[in-house]
This record gives C-alpha cells, sequence and structure tokens, in this order.
C-alpha cells in the first residue's frame, strides 16, 4: 500500500506543564486575614513599634487556626486560651503576662472587626484575660545611681552620656529619649512629642539636668556643629554614623558596658522607677507624679505608690504606738 504523500506528517509538540502551584481556599483566606489585619492597624494612629508588636500578636492567632476571621466561635477563642496557656516539659511556654497582652490585642482587633461590619459577633467577650499580680517598682537605690554616673564620666562621650543619663533620670523612657530633638529642649522643660501609648507631655528639668543638656549642646557646638529646632537631640559619634540620630540600641549598649564596670544588674528603664518612686517617697502628690510620669492607668501607675503607702502606713504604726504608751497610766509597783 503506497502511502499519500499529500497527507501531513504528524507532529509531536512538547507541551511545558505549569508548575506554579495553584492558590488553595486556605492560602486564599490567610491572605484575605492579614489584608484585615494591615487595615487594623492603618485604621489606628501606632507607632511602628507598636504595630510591630500588634502583629506579632496577632500571628499566633493565625499560626493557630487557618479560619476566617467570621468563622471562628467563642468556643475556639477558648482553646486558643488553652493552647496559650500550655506546659512543654513541666513549664509553661508562655508566661501570664504574654498570654494577656496576646488576648488583649485579640480582643481589640476583634472589637474593630465588629464595628466594622467585617463579622456579626465578637467571639473574644465572654473569654477573660489571665489575672496579673500587681507589679513591684523596680528602682535603684541612691548609692547604685551614684556608682552607675560615676562609671559614666568615665566613659568616651561623656558629655553626651551625662546629659542622656539626665534625661533617664527624669522618667522619660529610653526610646522616648532618642527621639527628641533640640527644639524640644527649652532651657528648663522636655518636650516629649512621641513617647509608648501616645503618652506625650512636659516634663520639667532640675537644674542639674539642665546643665548636662546645655554642657552637651555647649560641646557640640563647639565642634563647628550648627544646630536647629529639629536636630537630634543625641547623636552618634561613630565613624558609620557620625552626627545621625541614636537609636535604642546605643543605649541598651551604654548600660551592658555600666553592668560590666559597675557590677550592678540594671536595666535603661529602672531610672523612670526610681523617679517616680522618689517623687512619691518625698511626699509629692501621686497625681502630679503620674502627670509627669503620663501614665494614662491608675493601675499600672499604682506600683509606684506602694513604698510610699508602706512607709505612711509604717510611721502611723509606731505613732499610733506612742500616743498610746504615753496615755496610758504607768503600772502600779
Amino acid at each position: 500500500m503506497q502511502r499519500d504523500d499529500s497527507v501531513p506528517q504528524p507532529r509531536l509538540l512538547h507541551i511545558e506543564a505549569d508548575y506554579s502551584p495553584a492558590v488553595s481556599k486556605a492560602d486564599s483566606r490567610t491572605d484575605l486575614r492579614l489584608l484585615r489585619v494591615e487595615e487594623y492597624l492603618q485604621a489606628r494612629s501606632l507607632s511602628v513599634k507598636t504595630q510591630r508588636a500588634y502583629r506579632q500578636d496577632l500571628q499566633h492567632f493565625l499560626r493557630w487556626t487557618d479560619k476566617a476571621w467570621a468563622a471562628v466561635t467563642a468556643r475556639q477563642i477558648t482553646q486558643f486560651k488553652t493552647h496559650l496557656l500550655r506546659t512543654e516539659d513541666g513549664e509553661r511556654v508562655l508566661s501570664d503576662a504574654t498570654v494577656k497582652r496576646i488576648l488583649g490585642t485579640l480582643k481589640a482587633f476583634y472589637g474593630w472587626l465588629w464595628r466594622s461590619g467585617y463579622v456579626d459577633r465578637d467571639p473574644t467577650l465572654e473569654v477573660q484575660l489571665p489575672k496579673l499580680a500587681e507589679p513591684e517598682a523596680d528602682n535603684l537605690t541612691d548609692e547604685q545611681v551614684e556608682k552607675i554616673l560615676a562609671a559614666v564620666i568615665g566613659m568616651k562621650l561623656c558629655d553626651r552620656n551625662l546629659a542622656l543619663f539626665a534625661v533617664l533620670q527624669h522618667g522619660i523612657r529610653a526610646e522616648a529619649a532618642t527621639l527628641l530633638n533640640v527644639g524640644d529642649f527649652d532651657g528648663k522643660h522636655l518636650w516629649v512629642r512621641q513617647d509608648k501609648a501616645d503618652s506625650k507631655g512636659v516634663v520639667p528639668l532640675d537644674d542639674e539636668g539642665v546643665q548636662k543638656i546645655q554642657a552637651y549642646l555647649g560641646w557640640r557646638v563647639s565642634q563647628g556643629e550648627v544646630l536647629q529646632p529639629e536636630s537630634p537631640l543625641f547623636v552618634s559619634a561613630s565613624r558609620r554614623n557620625r552626627g545621625a540620630r541614636i537609636g535604642y540600641d546605643t543605649i541598651d549598649k551604654l548600660v551592658c558596658q555600666l553592668r560590666e564596670q559597675t557590677g550592678i544588674e540594671f536595666h535603661a528603664h529602672q531610672f523612670r522607677h526610681t523617679y517616680a518612686t522618689n517623687l512619691v517617697l518625698d511626699g509629692m502628690n501621686p497625681y502630679h507624679v503620674m502627670t509627669l510620669t503620663r501614665h494614662k492607668s491608675v493601675q499600672s501607675f499604682r506600683r509606684y505608690t506602694k513604698a510610699a503607702d508602706q512607709q505612711a502606713a509604717e510611721a502611723a504604726f509606731y505613732e499610733t504606738k506612742r500616743r498610746k504608751h504615753k496615755t496610758e497610766p504607768p503600772l502600779e509597783q
């Protein structure tokens, strides 16, 4: 049988397979959940650090379940709380404080979802947060402060570091101190314009604090720097970042060096504790102290008044005993 040359020969075509992964329903749902998280953060006036903390808290829940926000039930929130409170090898994986923070973030987020119309119910309403023991003030003694400041004098950049620690000694948080500008110092006060939980305010300075800041700014001018109101109050002197605003890591490194030199185990935030506690112990109205520290919660400020309350209670005890002893008739011989 002869082959019909008019019929074209068949050709084999090599079809490339599409190996790109298909987007599953779970992936799509997860993406949508993340979009809601970002929308929530954009709707609030939060610092970059706070936004990062909120994302991390909500990621605990996103890793635990793949359910859409609207599909989560109150029972599942309770199960998630149990998951957070779990133990491994006989020890808790997360502290009560961490569990409370994560659940608190989840509650706030679901409240926003409900108000925004994304869910028709809030499954977190009936879940209670763990109760925490009332925190104690972690203040430094006068002797410890003196030893730390004496060590600062022997460090490089003495003028800057003395001014920096003077700011910390006035109850200003370390990160807020790094965000101060030259214009925030008016020769008598510091204007805290950026701080945790938007706790802005004016902090009066004592004479020693004013002198240390003025000495540092004078030194910078003597180095040929032209200071502008928007210039950072505290700048780096390293080759790589000379003249740039210092960050929290700079303060952390300084504290680490001072811990080694003094043998005192302390952290920068203890200066804030010391400031508030000493003012209350010196008899200042706690409400006024709370104004200077820019606390918004009386409960969180309570740690600073406990020492003064204890001191006052002991004084009242001994005064009561003294009066009673004075009025009692002498025993018959």
